[in-house]
């Protein structure tokens, strides 16, 4: 099949490339797999995908890195609720119980936890060899240090078991998030992206609702949720781009036969 014009490339190549495997969505966070790609998920999950989504990191820290409030919640007790909140950000999207794992690892620490996450993220692989597709956080675009180190270790991951599912890159911490935000932790790359990559951008129109309603879920996030809260960890001007734009997007990894044709 060949390949549209440059302009209206978009969801070609989701598309053709798409097959009935399972469908693993790796988020750094409980509320990143919304923000990302909550509308494809749930578009996913009506078409009849087999759609997991693996949380590397507990999501404890967020009240208290973000904005300096360490208890009523503390960070032990936000690590469960969030858990609830991400089974309910699920089933909103439609997806089942037992679609949602958790690694548990400490949020916003993950860099001191890599080989421990290696051989965790290993394990789901091993479980899913025949995932046909990976939604991960871009290694190199991804500012956040846990954003950036999951999407480097799966990627790893899944190279060292020689699985080559088609793999959707996303970025949700960039700069302007860093400063809505007002919160910094980076880890850099050692090196920029080595591989040719075109953006592809999903209109997920129908699914917005159902995205929406699965970012109110993460009520933690969204609302003033402790009582000496003075803004939400997720700043409103960043909250209203999740609920309101009609896309999401995704770099693509375009092999070399689909280059050519396309160039």
């Amino acid at each position: 099949m060949t390949p549209p014009v440059m302009g209206s490339w978009t969801e070609w190549y989701l598309r053709t490339e798409r097959s009935a495997g399972t469908v693993l969505v790796f988020a750094p966070h409980p509320d990143d797999e919304v923000i990302a790609c909550g509308g494809t998920i749930a578009r996913l999950a009506a078409e009849g995908a087999r759609v997991r989504i693996v949380f590397a990191t507990d999501g404890a820290m967020s009240h208290s890195a973000v904005l300096g409030i360490h208890r009523d919640p503390a960070p032990a007790e936000l690590r469960l609720i969030r858990r609830g909140e991400a089974r309910a950000a699920a089933k909103e999207l439609g997806l089942p119980e037992d679609a949602v794992h958790f690694l548990d690892f400490p949020d916003t620490a993950l860099a001191g936890h890599l080989a421990a996450f290696r051989a965790r993220v290993l394990d789901v692989l091993r479980v899913h060899p025949g995932v046909s597709e990976v939604y991960l956080p871009h290694e190199v675009r991804e500012l956040n240090a846990d954003h950036r180190l999951t999407g480097e270790t799966v990627l790893a991951c899944l190279a060292e078991l020689d699985l080559t599912p088609l793999i959707h890159r996303y970025v949700v911490w960039d700069e302007r998030t860093e400063q809505e935000f007002a919160f910094v932790n980076r880890n850099p790359p050692a090196a920029g992206a080595g591989v040719a990559e075109r953006l592809v951008t999903v209109d997920i129109t129908e699914q917005l609702p159902r995205k929406q309603a699965a970012f109110r879920a993460h009520r933690t996030q969204v609302e003033l949720y402790a009582p000496g809260q003075t803004r939400p960890v997720v700043p409103e001007p960043f909250q209203q781009r999740v609920f309101t734009t009609p896309v999401e997007e995704f770099w693509i990894t375009e092999p070399a036969a689909v280059r050519l044709e396309v160039e």
